[in-house]
C-alpha cells in the first residue's frame, strides 16, 4: 500500500508519521521558548542586562505571541497545513538562530518577538493536520499520543543548553534547536501530502477561509472560548510561578527541584495519552458524539482542580508533587480536550481560524492575569492567589455545562478511513 493512499478501511501510514512530526514540531516549540529562561544568568553576566531588560523579552515573546494567533489561524486555513507548517518552522528555526547571533538587546528583543510569532501557528496547525488526516473517532488518540514528545521539550531544555553551553557556548545553543528545525520543517513538506484521490482527498483546504468576525457570530464557539478565558490563567500561573513556590514555601532546593520537579508533568502527560484513548473508546462503544466525548470528560476533571487551594499550607515535598500531579492532569488535558472540542464543533476549513481565536483569547487573558500576580504575592502572599486559581476550571466547566447542556453535538461522520494500529506502522514503512 502506497504511503499516502489509504484503504477504506485504515489510514496510510503517513497519517501516523505525520502525528510523530506533530511531537517533534512541539518538542522544539518548548525548546526554543525555554533556552533564553535557562540562560538567563548567562545572559545577564555575558552581555550585561538587567532583571528587568529580561522582562522585556518575555514581554515581546508573549505579545507577539498573542497576536501572531490573530494572524495563523485564517492564514492556515487557507493554505493548508503543508505549506503553513513549514513556514511556521522555519521561520520559528531562523528566530532561534538568530537569538544565537544577537549583540544587542534590541536584536535579542526583534528575534524573540519573531519567535512569538511564528510559535503562533504551530498549534492551530498541528489540529488541522490531525483533522485533515484523522476521522473524528479517533482524533483523541492521535492528539494525544504526540504530547510525550512534546513535553520532552520542556524536561530536555535545560539538560540540551546546559551541554551546548558547557562545550561550545551559550549562542550555540540556540543554534542546536534552530537547526533541528529546519530539518524538521523540510520533512513535513514531504510528509503532509494528500492523495489526489480516496477517502481524505475531499479534506483538503478550501481556496477560501472566513473572517474572525465570521467566526465569532459561530454561536457554538462562545461556550469553549469563554471557558478557556477563564481556565487558561490558572495554566500559565503555574507554568511561571510553579518553581518558585517549590523552592521559596516547601523548601525544595534547586538540585531537589530538578530531581522532582518533572514528575507532575510526566503523569500528567501519561494520563492525557489514556484519556485520549478513552474518549474515542466512548465513541466508539457508547455512541456518544465526539463533541459530548470531550466535554463530559472535560467537566469532570475540572472537579478535582480545587486542590490548588491546599498547597500553601503544604510543607512536605512528596505531598505537595502528589497535589501538583492532580492539577497538572487536569490542566493538561483541559488545554489538550478543549482544542479537541472545538474542532468537533466547526466546520473543517475553519478549524485552524478557530483555534487560533480561542488561544488568543486565552493568551490574553493569562498574559492580564499574570501581570497582577506578583503584587499579590508579595503584598498576601500565595494563598489568595492559589485559591482563585482551583476555582477558575470549575468556573469554566460550570460554562460548559451551562451552554451545551441541551445543544444537539453534531454525530460523528462515517470514518472515511481507520488508521493504520500504530504496531503495524514500521511495517507499512518498510512496504514503502
Amino acid at each position: 500500500m502506497p504511503l499516502n493512499s489509504p484503504s477504506p478501511h485504515r489510514a496510510s501510514a503517513r497519517a501516523w508519521l505525520l502525528v510523530l512530526l506533530c511531537g517533534v514540531a512541539g518538542m522544539l516549540f518548548y525548546l526554543d521558548r525555554q533556552t533564553l529562561s535557562v540562560l538567563k544568568t548567562t545572559l545577564k553576566l555575558e552581555l550585561g542586562w538587567t532583571d528587568t531588560q529580561y522582562g522585556w523579552l518575555v514581554s515581546a515573546f508573549m505579545a507577539s505571541y498573542t497576536l501572531g494567533y490573530l494572524v495563523s489561524g485564517r492564514w492556515i486555513d487557507r493554505w493548508g497545513t503543508r505549506r503553513a507548517m513549514p513556514v511556521c518552522l522555519g521561520v520559528m528555526s531562523v528566530a532561534a538562530l538568530g537569538c544565537g547571533l544577537a549583540q544587542t538587546l534590541p536584536q535579542m528583543t526583534a528575534f524573540r518577538a519573531l519567535l512569538g510569532m511564528a510559535e503562533a501557528g504551530v498549534v492551530p496547525a498541528v489540529m488541522v493536520a490531525i483533522v485533515t488526516w484523522f476521522p473524528p473517532m479517533w482524533r483523541g488518540t492521535a492528539s494525544t499520543i504526540k504530547e510525550p514528545i512534546n513535553i520532552a521539550g520542556q524536561i530536555i531544555a535545560t539538560p540540551v543548553a546546559v551541554a551546548c553551553t558547557a562545550m561550545w557556548g551559550w549562542r550555540s545553543a540556540f543554534f542546536a534547536p534552530g537547526v533541528a528545525g529546519l530539518t524538521v520543517a523540510l520533512a513535513w513538506w514531504w510528509v503532509d501530502r494528500l492523495p489526489d484521490e480516496g477517502p481524505i482527498s475531499s479534506r483538503r483546504v478550501p481556496a477560501k477561509s472566513e473572517s474572525y468576525l465570521t467566526t465569532l457570530r459561530r454561536r457554538e464557539l462562545w461556550g469553549v472560548i469563554a471557558a478557556r478565558m477563564v481556565s487558561d490563567p490558572a495554566w500559565f500561573f503555574l507554568l511561571y510561578w510553579e518553581p518558585g513556590f517549590l523552592q521559596e514555601r516547601v523548601g525544595l532546593s534547586l538540585g531537589q527541584l530538578g530531581r522532582i520537579g518533572w514528575i507532575p508533568t510526566a503523569v500528567a502527560i501519561v494520563s492525557l495519552v489514556g484519556f485520549g484513548m478513552f474518549s474515542d473508546r466512548l465513541i466508539a462503544r457508547s455512541h456518544w458524539s465526539p463533541a459530548r466525548s470531550r466535554r463530559v470528560i472535560l467537566q469532570l476533571l475540572a472537579l478535582f482542580a480545587p486542590v490548588l487551594v491546599l498547597l500553601p499550607f503544604v510543607h512536605r515535598p512528596a505531598l505537595a508533587i502528589a497535589l501538583l500531579c492532580v492539577v497538572r492532569v487536569v490542566m493538561v488535558v483541559w488545554l489538550n480536550f478543549s482544542n479537541l472540542f472545538i474542532t468537533d464543533l466547526v466546520p473543517h476549513h475553519v478549524t485552524g481560524t478557530a483555534l487560533a481565536l480561542m488561544s488568543a483569547c486565552g493568551a490574553a487573558m493569562g498574559l492580564l492575569c499574570n501581570s497582577l500576580i506578583a503584587p499579590v504575592v508579595s503584598s498576601v502572599g500565595y494563598g489568595v492567589v492559589f485559591a482563585t486559581a482551583g476555582c477558575l476550571h470549575p468556573l469554566a466547566a460550570l460554562i460548559l455545562w451551562r451552554v451545551y447542556r441541551t445543544r444537539r453535538d453534531p454525530r460523528p461522520q462515517p470514518a472515511a478511513a481507520v488508521p493504520l494500529p500504530l504496531g503495524e506502522l514500521p511495517g507499512a514503512l518498510a512496504r514503502e
